[in-house]
């Protein structure tokens, strides 16, 4: 949620549809306000530049286990099939950020011929 929303006091029918919690709501609103990650602007609600930090921090956390999962998953395959060594080198590589989509297409196509 990046965008403003309506402030649940004023509108419950945006904490029905975005299916929060109500009895927690309140709480909520008060601790995220005095943690400096949303605001209260008359009856609608904003992120603060700090939340939206906050927000994309905890975005690329988990984005990067991701890839490493997928990176530790090549491991796997290439243990289970040697002949795609190529192949999962160059997904470890695009998966870890050293190597962009182009580069690991090369390398693959000379492992090939």
């Amino acid at each position: 949620m990046l965008a403003e929303v309506p402030h649940p006091d004023t509108d419950p029918v945006a904490v029905a549809v975005r299916d929060l919690e109500e009895a927690s709501i309140a709480n909520d609103v008060r601790t995220l306000s005095w943690m400096g990650l949303l605001e209260v602007r008359g009856e609608r609600l904003a992120i603060t530049p700090h939340g939206r930090a906050v927000h994309f921090e905890a975005e690329c956390a988990a984005l990067s286990a991701r890839l490493a999962e997928v990176s530790a998953f090549a491991d796997d395959l290439q243990r289970r099939t040697p002949s795609l060594a190529a192949e999962m080198h160059a997904l470890r590589q695009l998966a870890d950020g050293t190597w962009s989509v182009a580069e690991a297409v090369a390398y693959v196509e000379r492992w090939a011929h």
